[in-house]
């Protein structure tokens, strides 16, 4: 047995932030990884300006910036650009940047054990206590931070589940999009020429049911996937990526020449983030809690902010000597202070526009209207963000 104050589970981005915040706080932290890093993790790499500039990330570690979103809707397929004047979007490889995030939890004090594969949760007296890995090892702790993905297994053992899913007559799966991805490598030169400062979308059941398809360009290759609610999809996975890739009457074209050198699937949380997100002894934060856009599928972003603010209540938590449920509320009040407003727009306007969409009975119309309204939820929220970061900038100014 190794006890601990802290113990995050993930070193995804929201779990090396949360470790590196609770070391820095004076807490002993003990971060959890299930790979061994730097890992590949299916993902289309674009992470926001605020996290660039917040902790310096160094810039072998960016692949690209994007100015301008480009969506491919049927029947026509013609291309159209919306550009994101001052958003700053930059495409990593998630590999090199979660690992450079881990370094720097590493560097604030944080211990970090790799292959290490959580299979339960310690809970006594109402408190979460500790977890244990598949091998036996057992790790004891004040405070646990679950950011161990979509299906956390830190969420599930310790009850939470029942709590997000069950006791509303939903289950897991009902929130999840099943997700696939395959790396393309392509001469550096014709990237630049066949993308330039462009990430794609595509839309079309034949491509995602219920869902879309991305393209993110990066040096020397191109990050290529698709994802839809589990529930829509009534063919094999790959089946969809086989057409997406092979027979689409825009992407082949656009990778002819690449090799594929990587395959791989993963489950991502879509519907609106879980609330609560804490518990006696126990916080959640990134893919864990569903911190992912229901617009775009976008969760780096939301899982950092969100980790910082979990390290830093652990942290308090910890010097004060007070891991209840009522010390630990906090940590909901900070995140939706920093993310909320923007998580919760986004769930209304997913809910006004292609949740109703996904009301409909009759699946030809149902396919027909989800790709109109997911056309305006990413204008929609295009707009919202921008005028959204204005109205920062103004307000910083002032102040």
């Amino acid at each position: 047995m190794q006890k601990y104050d802290v113990i995050v589970v993930g070193a995804g981005p929201a779990g090396s932030m949360a470790a590196m915040k609770a070391a820095q706080g004076g807490a002993k932290t003990l971060l959890l990884e299930r790979a061994e890093l730097p890992r590949y993790k299916l993902c289309g790499g674009g992470v926001a300006n605020w996290i660039m500039r917040k902790f310096e990330i160094p810039e072998n570690i960016i692949e690209r910036v994007y100015k301008n979103i480009v969506t491919y809707i049927p029947p026509n397929y013609e291309g159209q650009v919306f550009p994101m004047p001052g958003l700053g979007y930059f495409g990593v490889c998630r590999d090199k940047f979660d690992y450079c995030l881990t370094k720097m939890a590493i560097k604030a004090g944080a211990e970090f054990k790799e292959g290490i594969n959580i299979r339960d949760v310690i809970v006594e007296e109402g408190y979460v206590k500790g977890v244990v890995s598949s091998d036996g090892q057992v790790f004891r702790g004040d405070v646990i931070i679950g950011c161990d993905g979509a299906h956390s297994i830190v969420a599930k053992k310790s009850g939470f589940w029942k709590v997000w899913f069950d006791q509303k007559g939903e289950n897991w799966r009902d929130h999840m999009w099943f997700c696939i991805g395959v790396e393309v490598k392509m001469d550096k030169k014709i990237i630049d020429e066949r993308f330039e400062d462009n990430y794609l979308f595509f839309t079309g059941r034949e491509v995602a049911p219920l869902a879309y398809g991305w393209l993110f360009p990066k040096r020397e290759t191109v990050s290529v996937g698709l994802g839809s609610f589990a529930f829509s999809m009534n063919k094999k996975p790959w089946s969809y990526m086989d057409y997406f890739l092979n027979k689409h009457p825009v992407l082949p074209k656009l990778l002819e020449g690449g090799e594929i050198v990587l395959r791989r699937g993963a489950w991502l949380p879509i519907r609106h983030c879980q609330r609560p997100s804490y518990r006696n002894g126990v916080l959640f934060a990134g893919d864990s809690a569903g911190m992912v856009s229901p617009i775009s599928g976008e969760g780096i972003y939301y899982a950092v902010r969100a980790g910082l603010e979990a390290g830093e209540t652990a942290a308090e938590a910890v010097n004060n000597c007070d891991f209840s449920s009522d010390f630990l509320s906090k940590y909901e009040e900070r995140w939706l202070s920093v993310i909320g407003e923007q998580l919760l727009y986004q769930e209304k306007l997913f809910l006004d526009t292609v949740g109703k969409a996904l009301e409909v009975k009759d699946e030809k119309l149902r396919h027909e209207l989800y790709e109109k309204r997911l056309l305006e939820a990413i204008v929609g929220y295009t707009q919202w963000i921008i005028e959204w970061i204005l109205k920062r900038k103004e307000k910083a100014k002032k102040d």
